[in-house]
């Protein structure tokens, strides 16, 4: 029997192919992606600085990623040409800090308007309105607004820096709403200070945990799912501290070794607009899991000894980071040297000739903008985003990595759940 679910409260629409055996068991899955907005098109034949304005569009939630991405494809396209400009400390910094509030507001929205609220509609409970966790996302957007000067689509960044110059006073209120932001989640989403919560990872104890994080995790329980979700193990980190994981060997990671996979596409006789995205010829996850691994936090990486990568692992693995992130935000605040230049002009764009690539870690893994610019006008773009990474549609003989997680499910309920820990984009995948 085939069944087809239509899956919503993503951002934009997917739609998954299941076959069952007589029990309702999965044994195959497939993955669909059904609108296409050929954002790559629209860009070639335009400035290469338009790409500042339009490749943030690409996404509503993740706007920030694509900008910076695109900023830094065009600014590896300059050092390619043989151009040399230096980005201060402070521009990086600011970059930094949007980066990391776009993480983590995407992050609170997943945990309370997709994964609680999906996971209680299976156990037949009605969903509590998320008023408070839409509120401190709310805040989070107004954080990188102090910077971006608004959000979503903000085009702050360009190349040589950033077109922001703040002052103490933004500082200073930057500064109080991630405070704020981390009371929030310590008291709701932790219920636990963030030195308790690490206690709890290493002590494998989370499911005692009193805030909204650990009702998940104990909803995930009834639901017989906290040990489901376990797919190839291997990881992948293109952006800063990048790195990979296979067969449980650590290694480098070379961005020459991607290649996106068109044989599903419609263009080729399939059923999807999304390319497949791999390395070195096959599939890997990206995102909040593969980070932690890679950069070896203590506490996820002692979950994954024990669990794999199940959905305790990647659920929590999400969390953990929105932890890791506030901390890491409030010490580039305080760090920041605002009497440092915001922006330092590069050469006109009209001399640069070449290719260029910039990459990003994005709420959901890897992202990457590459185009080939002649005279300053873009011949060729290219994005490959997280999705593509995480939600590939491969064969039975070679799975993409949420097709094997979802396999092995006891219902198409509980697999469709399976799919959304990975947090799905379908907008940014059909670009």
């Amino acid at each position: 029997m085939i069944t087809h679910q239509l899956i919503e409260r993503i951002e934009g629409e997917a739609v998954l192919d299941f076959r069952c055996d007589k029990s309702g068991r999965i044994e195959e899955a497939n993955i669909r992606f059904l609108h296409f907005r050929g954002m790559e098109a629209i860009l070639e034949g335009r400035s290469a600085l338009d790409a500042l304005v339009i490749a943030p569009r690409v996404c509503g939630i993740c706007g920030h990623s694509h900008l910076i991405a695109a900023a830094r494809m065009i600014e590896n396209a300059y050092t390619n040409a043989g151009f040399t400009f230096t980005i201060s400390p402070k521009a990086n910094a600011i970059r930094e800090i949007t980066l990391s509030c776009e993480l983590i507001q995407n992050h609170i929205k997943w945990l309370y308007l997709v994964m609680l609220h999906e996971s209680g509609k299976l156990l037949g409970e009605e969903p509590s309105v998320a008023l408070k966790a839409l509120y401190v996302s709310s805040q989070v957007n107004q954080l990188c607004a102090l910077f971006s000067g608004q959000w979503p689509h903000s085009s702050y960044a360009l190349p040589g820096g950033v077109t922001c110059d703040p002052t103490h006073i933004e500082v200073m209120q930057a500064l109080k709403i991630i405070s704020e932001v981390e009371r929030f989640v310590e008291d709701e989403v932790l219920g636990c200070s963030a030195k308790a919560f690490e206690g709890h990872i290493s002590s494998n104890s989370l499911l005692s945990l009193g805030g909204d994080f650990g009702k998940l995790l104990r909803q995930m329980e009834r639901l017989e799912l906290l040990d489901a979700g376990k797919s190839h193990g291997r990881f992948l980190v293109l952006g800063d501290n990048a790195g990979c994981i296979a067969n449980g060997v650590r290694g480098a990671a070379n961005s020459a070794l991607v290649s996106e996979d068109s044989s599903q596409t419609f263009a080729e006789g399939g059923d999807t607009y999304a390319k497949n995205a791999l390395y070195n010829g096959e599939f890997y996850e990206t995102g909040p899991l593969s980070r932690a691994l890679v950069t070896q936090r203590l506490g996820i990486t002692s979950l994954y000894q024990h669990y794999g990568d199940g959905a305790i692992t990647r659920l929590s693995a999400r969390v953990d980071e929105i932890v890791y992130l506030i901390s890491h935000v409030r010490f580039l605040l305080s760090s920041i040297d605002l009497s440092q230049s915001s922006f330092t002009a590069p050469s006109a764009i009209e001399s640069i000739s070449g290719t260029g690539v910039g990459i990003v870690e994005a709420p959901r893994g890897s992202l990457i903008h590459k185009a080939r610019i002649e005279k300053g006008k873009i011949a060729e773009y290219s994005i490959i985003t997280p999705t593509q990474w995480n939600l590939g549609n491969g064969t039975s003989d070679m799975l993409g990595v949420a097709q094997k997680a979802m396999i092995g499910a006891e219902s198409i309920a509980k697999a469709s759940l399976i799919f959304r820990t990975f947090d799905v984009c379908s907008v940014c995948t059909t670009h």
